[in-house]
């Protein structure tokens, strides 16, 4: 059975890792090597709901991006009212703001080649025709961080805030995957930064948009909490969280009540979340007790990466791309460290630990 489970999410994740130059390929004795770290009892647990997880559409193949891609291009154009692609792209910029083995170069690059094999565009000569669209693209909104920097240094830089405030020019940007919480922390940071400007707080004239939406915004209306956000199911959790003495923010936000979801959608039941969130966030904790370096460990929390200031047991991301995944997934995907007696099951490529 155990053999089973890890066929078919080999079958759904095979192609990990395929275009980086590297020996890493994803196979049945990588899944069972694995989840052979967990307690044996949990094991066949752990394979079978991390399978129902990822039937759910959370893993992002590359052909997958290719469609996703192409959608967003169709809808961009018919959001902005265009008649034709080529006429959309005539008027478009595509900002390439990142390095260039980051996702959104990764991006761009994938859509410059759907460009040349469907239009009579391609990147370099989008926007000949006058630049009236501002096109932001990566992987995933995760804590919003990176997305307000690399927009208010872009906004800042072209010097284009009046013109978008007149709606003379438009920034749209597209996702695979965002947070809720974060993608509303992002907006009121850029409020925020250009002077309480509300033109980021409007859907309409500055939307974001995403294939697929994690709810984790627990202080909005019924959100699924579609990720893993454990409850206070021991009092040694409550250990964990006073040990981060540094993180003062969010203090609000460490534990999922128990009516939380009010439905659970996500899993496959509400005792079967309950019981996987408090294995990765155990043996998250159990991994982090081993870094020896303090920074090191400060910067790392047990179910992914967050701001160090936040009391939380990290973002909890469950969401994965092809070519790499975030560091706020489960430390448990993604952690490499021999020395730790650790492997992920997602290795992260230019990425350090």
């Amino acid at each position: 059975m155990l053999e089973s489970l890890a066929e078919d999410i080999v079958t759904i994740t095979s192609d990990y890792h395929h275009d980086h130059d590297s020996e890493f390929e994803m196979t049945t004795d990588h899944v069972m090597g694995w989840v052979n770290q967990f307690e044996e009892a949990d094991r066949e647990f752990i394979l079978s709901e991390l399978k129902h997880i990822l039937n759910q559409g959370v893993y992002i193949s590359k052909a997958k991006a290719k469609e996703l891609l192409w959608d967003f291009v169709n809808r961009a154009t018919r959001y902005l009212g265009y008649e034709t692609i080529d006429l959309f792209l005539g008027e478009t910029h595509f900002i390439s703001s990142q390095a260039e083995h980051k996702s959104q170069t990764i991006l761009l690059g994938i859509l410059n080649e759907l460009l040349l094999e469907n239009t009579a565009y391609t990147l370099e000569t989008c926007g000949s025709i006058g630049v009236r669209n501002h096109i932001y693209l990566d992987d995933i909104i995760a804590s919003g961080g990176k997305f307000n920097e690399e927009i208010y240094r872009y906004i800042s830089e072209k010097n284009i805030l009046d013109a978008l405030k007149n709606k003379e020019v438009r920034i749209l940007s597209y996702f695979f995957c965002i947070h809720t919480w974060g993608t509303a922390n992002a907006r009121y940071v850029l409020k925020n930064r250009f002077g309480e400007e509300n033109y980021f707080l409007n859907i309409k004239d500055f939307p974001v948009f995403a294939y697929y939406y994690i709810q984790n915004n627990i202080k909005e209306y019924n959100q699924s909490l579609n990720l893993v956000y454990p409850e206070k199911t021991k009092n040694e959790y409550d250990i964990y969280l006073n040990s981060l003495d540094q993180a003062i923010r969010q203090t609000d936000r460490g534990y999922r009540k128990q009516n939380q979801p009010s439905q659970e959608t996500f899993f496959s039941s509400k005792e079967n979340r309950v019981r996987l969130e408090q294995i990765f966030l155990d043996k998250g904790i159990e991994i982090i007790s081993r870094i020896q370096d303090e920074e090191s460990k400060r910067k790392h929390r047990p179910l992914g990466k967050t701001y160090p200031s936040y009391k939380t047991f990290g973002t909890g991301t469950l969401f994965f791309c092809w070519r790499n995944i975030s560091n706020t997934c489960p430390i448990v995907f993604w952690w490499d460290n021999p020395a730790h007696n650790w492997r992920g099951l997602f290795p992260l490529q230019n990425r350090g630990n």
